[in-house]
């Protein structure tokens, strides 16, 4: 029996409300538009490493079911090795959400099955919302049809953010979760710890959890108890 890609849980944390862009606004109404089933029924979202993509679908996941619409998160990199034959055409709910699309790329199987997929969805049968590392042009595809098509719907680059990006959002998501966070600490964590956003946000947790425990402000002396495993 072949081993079968089930779909990912998604993560709460995530919602439309703490995704902190300059065209956040516009992002989050565009995506809530296509789990409504207005406008577009495949929409893209490129962009680089810790731009948000997968942020985002959480986000739409938490709202497609708070509209009572049916939606299946996976990762592609779940596919790759895996006969796509002899998996269904995810057919059985009203949205699927892929992240990392581009994981199928040179995988001539699978392209043809997405290719497939996307035909249908042009054709009003089902939503599709994808996410890839690069815009469809640059992607290593071996079916050109398949390359052209993930172009065909609505097509959001998510922009790369800089170093005032990152002290905002990591910031505002500290702020949302209760804790207070001086310049200070706020410069000694993006000093002395991964200035990628999933680590700041684990970081975020951890400091979360000790605050509580220790019924303190965060300082930088908590953060070095917190994160002395680190």
């Amino acid at each position: 029996m072949p081993q079968i890609a089930l779909p990912l849980s998604f993560d709460r944390q995530f919602s439309f409300e703490n995704f902190f862009s300059d065209s956040g606004e516009f992002i989050a109404a565009s995506l809530k538009d296509m789990v409504e089933g207005e406008d577009e029924a495949i929409v893209g979202l490129w962009g680089g490493v810790d731009s948000g993509k997968t942020h985002l679908l959480n986000a739409c996941a938490l709202y497609a079911r708070q509209q009572v619409v049916t939606f299946q998160l996976y990762d592609a990199r779940q596919f790759i090795e895996l006969d796509p034959e002899q998996i269904g055409d995810f057919d059985d709910n009203a949205i699927l959400a892929v992240d990392n699309l581009d994981a199928v790329c040179g995988n001539r199987s699978w392209e043809e099955k997405f290719y497939r997929i996307i035909n249908r969805c042009r054709n009003r049968e089902h939503r599709l919302l994808f996410t890839l590392s690069e815009k469809p042009q640059d992607l290593a595809c071996s079916l050109a049809d398949f390359q052209s098509r993930l172009s065909w719907g609505l097509l959001l680059e998510l922009p790369q953010h800089e170093e005032d990006d990152i002290r905002q959002i990591v910031s505002r998501r500290a702020h949302m979760l209760g804790i207070e966070l001086s310049k200070e600490v706020l410069s000694y964590l993006l000093t002395h710890y991964s200035r990628r956003l999933a680590d700041q946000m684990e970081i975020l947790r951890r400091l979360d959890a000790v605050s509580l425990s220790a019924k303190k402000k965060v300082s930088i002396s908590l953060v070095k108890q917190a994160l002395a495993s680190k």
